[in-house]
């Protein structure tokens, strides 16, 4: 084992810090060099990309911890969106009549964001249908409810008293390490989080190991459900209105927050899934400079699902890499050996010029073609 191995495994706590900074730092040092050279300007330029940056990362962050709930398990939740947007939508105004100000309109989107996976959970459990088509037909229905309730006004937090703090960073901090501490107890040391990475591994097993794992997918239809409303509440108090949709457009939102999803589970297993989000948000925040220049939001657009496509095509075939590194590494292991064996064989010749004697059988070779010449 070399030096710099040794010193991984006995700091492996220092190197997965290391990692967790070097990822985000790394994509921005990235888009900052290009904004610099192709725009002339910084990628965090202004306060207003601060707060961009902050909005856009609780907001994705929010929503893939929803799917993570979900997907890693087998179950892609399509009706996310939409359950997104009839929890805002419902939980939102009864809290603006009740004069619950924002934090009314949090607690309130959060408890019909449950509802609303819960019950697709349930529908799940009891009609055994694919999660994905579920999911469409959910979205479906989701969509022209929350399409059809308040005058198709949607939710609307413009001028609306007690609603600011939404918009107050404090309070954006303090939302967002709440939900990372309760969601890191609940998927790493609580029973509900045990029982989820068993059914992870194989749910077979894990239902004949005792594990109710139709409880445990119902809770985390429950856990997606507050997590996307959360999103959706912090995504409305940036933009002041959520405007309903329909048709379906609201897997638009599950499929931009895929990304920081694929990349945060892939990241935590050295650090937190959070990570993903930062990381994708500073490729998002750079690649928007580039509109001074005349690269229109499709382009970009394009550009960011193309880093998408090659990040999935690397994790998908990660296995395959690591097996061409081992093997690299065998092949040089077993060069080394059998140099160290040689030098071990013939410790005294060892200087320039001098020549190894030749194998045995060799030797043995032409001293019998001598004797018969």
């Amino acid at each position: 084992m070399s030096n710099w191995q040794s010193f991984k495994k006995k700091h492996v706590l220092l190197m997965n810090a290391a990692f967790t900074v070097a990822i985000p730092a790394a994509v921005w040092l990235i888009m900052e060099l290009l904004n610099l050279a192709f725009c002339g300007v910084h990628t965090l330029n202004s306060t207003v990309d601060y707060t961009t940056l902050m909005r856009n990362l609780v907001t994705s962050f929010c929503f893939a911890l929803g799917l993570n709930c979900n997907l890693p398990v087998g179950r892609m939740d399509t009706s996310t969106g939409s359950q997104m947007y009839l929890a805002c939508i419902i939980g939102g105004n009864i809290a603006l009549s009740l004069n619950l100000g924002g934090v009314g309109v949090l607690v309130f989107s959060m408890l019909f964001g449950m509802l609303a996976g819960g019950f697709v959970g349930f529908l799940f459990i009891n009609m055994r249908i694919l999660p994905m088509v579920l999911g469409l037909g959910i979205s479906l229905v989701y969509e022209c409810i929350s399409f059809s309730m308040y005058n198709q006004q949607g939710l609307n937090l413009f001028g609306k008293p007690g609603v600011s703090i939404l918009s107050n960073w404090g309070f954006i901090i303090v939302v967002t390490l709440l939900v990372m501490l309760v969601m890191t107890y609940l998927f790493q040391y609580s029973g509900f989080g045990y029982n989820r990475r068993a059914t992870q591994g194989n749910q077979k097993l894990a239902h004949d190991a005792g594990i109710n794992i139709y409880k445990n997918a119902f809770l985390c239809y429950v856990a997606a459900g507050a997590l996307v409303a959360i999103a959706g509440v912090f995504d409305t108090a940036y933009k002041s209105s959520l405007v309903p949709v329909l048709g379906m457009n609201s897997n638009s939102t599950v499929f931009a927050n895929m990304f920081p999803m694929a990349v945060g589970v892939w990241l935590a297993k050295k650090s937190n899934p959070g990570v993903g989000s930062l990381s994708v948000q500073f490729l998002i925040l750079g690649l928007a400079k580039f509109t001074a220049i005349g690269v229109s939001d499709y382009m970009q657009t394009c550009i960011k699902y193309s880093v998408w496509l090659i990040f999935m095509i690397y994790r998908m075939n990660e296995d395959k890499f690591d097996h061409i590194k081992a093997k690299h590494a065998r092949i040089a292991l077993a060069r080394k050996t059998r140099a160290q064996r040689a030098v071990a064989a013939y410790p005294n010749i060892s200087g320039a010029g001098q020549k190894r004697p030749a194998p045995h059988f060799l030797v043995k070779r032409e001293e019998v073609g001598g004797e018969e010449n």
